[in-house]
């Protein structure tokens, strides 16, 4: 689709650390139920999600900070296709840090949502999903309006813009986990 871009990470192995990251950090009690703006409601949104900045220091130091790599090179690929958001003079950065969210077998992201849906996330331009694990049956995101699913391939990072033309939400996947790590790029200053 036009506006939202794949892009294929170099080091697809580093999906399994990033997994194993977030099941340790599980284990030491930083995961949580999904929230969305409807707060916690499994009917809308059936996750379990852990900062990026939760994980372990060991996958931190060296995962985190290749995935942040892969990410920022994506972005500026997505900004040579879209000059605008570099010449227009605004900033963009990270505000909020990105998050791994887990799909038991049956579970999505089922609302119909955009991201910056909210006086304060209005500030998102962009936003950004890497699938950390295939799905053979489902577990794809489906863009509405453009009526476009975007399939769960390991190591592969859409990015889209972040308003209300983009809205989508999850397939779930009925008999596979999904892992994604979900994040924004949003105005940080002149």
């Amino acid at each position: 689709m036009q506006w939202i871009k794949s892009y294929k990470m170099d080091q697809p192995a580093l999906c399994e650390r990033l997994i194993n990251g977030f099941k340790t950090a599980r284990e030491l009690g930083f995961a949580h139920e999904g929230v969305s703006a409807k707060g916690v409601d499994k009917a809308w949104k059936d996750s379990e999600d852990v900062s990026l900045n939760c994980l372990p220091i060991e996958v931190y130091t060296e995962a985190v900070r290749a995935y942040r790599e892969h990410v920022m090179a994506s972005v500026r690929l997505y900004m040579a296709e879209f000059p605008v958001l570099t010449t227009s003079g605004a900033k963009i950065g990270y505000l909020e840090p990105p998050q791994i969210q887990h799909y038991e077998p049956g579970g999505a992201f089922f609302g119909e949502h955009y991201e910056s849906s909210g006086l304060d996330i209005s500030h998102r331009v962009l936003a950004f999903m890497t699938y950390l694990n295939n799905v053979k049956q489902g577990g794809g995101t489906e863009f509405i309006y453009q009526e476009h699913i975007c399939k769960p391939i390991k190591g592969v990072t859409n990015i889209w813009p972040a308003g209300f033309t983009h809205t989508h939400r999850g397939i779930p996947a009925p008999k596979e986990h999904k892992y994604i790590i979900t994040g924004w790029l949003s105005y940080v200053g002149s």
